[in-house]
């Protein structure tokens, strides 16, 4: 388990703790209430300020509270950052009215507990636009098409190349072991295609739309990726005992049914490590991430 996901795992561990304990309040709560417990450190004896941000924690919870009845715990760890940037994040925007059953100061610490009152219709139309809770959805099937040029090469290497210079580069490869985590599923386009289906653009390391919708509806996929990958060696590192990389990623998530771009993206990975192979993996794993990362929140919000 990466870094990211157990912070995420133990992040809605806490939470979850938080509303089993919640029915634990010094006030009788309201029946439509919610408990949020903040806790927020004094700094430089600014009291006032570390109550703020224990509010803004407490807040967060409350209404972590009211998403935790309507969105399946398998989904919030899934998809945790965008429920923080969507919704914890923007607290206020949801909850109706608050008040304090409990607020001191202990040590360094500031702690507050409110019973807030949350705009559940609101809150209900939010999620389903952006979670599609109560939905269940078939993961998009995904046609990579990623061109990679290493550093010293004037030539881009990808699997849709004319002949005997068609080959399936690595940081394709590192990129669908990726997509899994996001729920993609990668198509094998040569399994499935016998012969280029188009002329000479089809040869080119960026395709047409239109091109790559013909292969993308010929594997049956939904999605298609496509981009370029160039990996640089650092400079400085050919005389020192390590070797370090960077990915430079750039792609364009193409809907095969509507023909368009849908989401362009870009991101940059560097590796360092005293293994060769090691470090041009972990520059292209990084960048990888980012991409998917911005092409799968962004797909969140649209129907699929």
């Amino acid at each position: 388990m990466n870094k990211t996901t157990l912070s995420c795992t133990l992040a809605i561990a806490l939470l979850l703790l938080h509303h089993l304990c919640a029915g634990q309040a010094q006030e009788n709560p309201q029946p439509d209430g919610f408990i949020g417990r903040g806790l927020a450190q004094i700094s430089a004896g600014n009291v006032e300020a570390a109550r703020q941000q224990a509010l803004a924690d407490a807040q967060g919870k409350a209404l972590m509270e009211a998403i935790t009845g309507r969105v399946p715990l398998d989904v919030m760890e899934k998809n945790f950052s965008l429920l923080k940037k969507n919704f914890l994040d923007k607290a206020t925007a949801y909850i109706q009215s608050f008040k304090v059953v409990y607020e001191n100061t202990s040590f360094d610490f500031y702690q507050i507990t409110i019973q807030a009152l949350v705009q559940q219709e609101l809150l209900r139309r939010d999620l389903d636009t952006i979670m599609f809770v109560g939905a269940p959805r078939e993961p998009r099937k995904v046609l990579l098409m990623i061109a990679e040029k290493m550093s010293g090469s004037n030539d881009f290497v990808f699997w849709w190349a004319q002949g005997s210079a068609a080959k399936i580069p690595e940081s394709e490869l590192i990129i669908k072991e990726k997509c899994a985590e996001k729920d993609f599923v990668v198509v094998d386009p040569l399994q499935t295609l016998k012969e280029p289906p188009a002329s000479s653009p089809y040869f080119f390391p960026e395709p047409d739309i239109d091109t790559v919708c013909r292969i993308g509806a010929l594997c049956g996929a939904d999605i298609a990726i496509v981009g370029k990958a160039e990996i640089e060696r650092s400079r400085g590192t050919d005389t020192t005992s390590f070797s370090a990389f960077q990915c430079n990623l750039k792609a364009n998530a193409i809907s095969v049914k509507d023909r368009k771009v849908i989401v362009s993206a870009a991101a940059y990975g560097l590796g360092v490590n005293a293994d060769e192979v090691s470090a041009y993996r972990s520059a292209v794993d990084k960048a990888g991430r980012q991409l998917l990362n911005q092409i799968a929140d962004k797909l969140m919000l649209l129907p699929h």
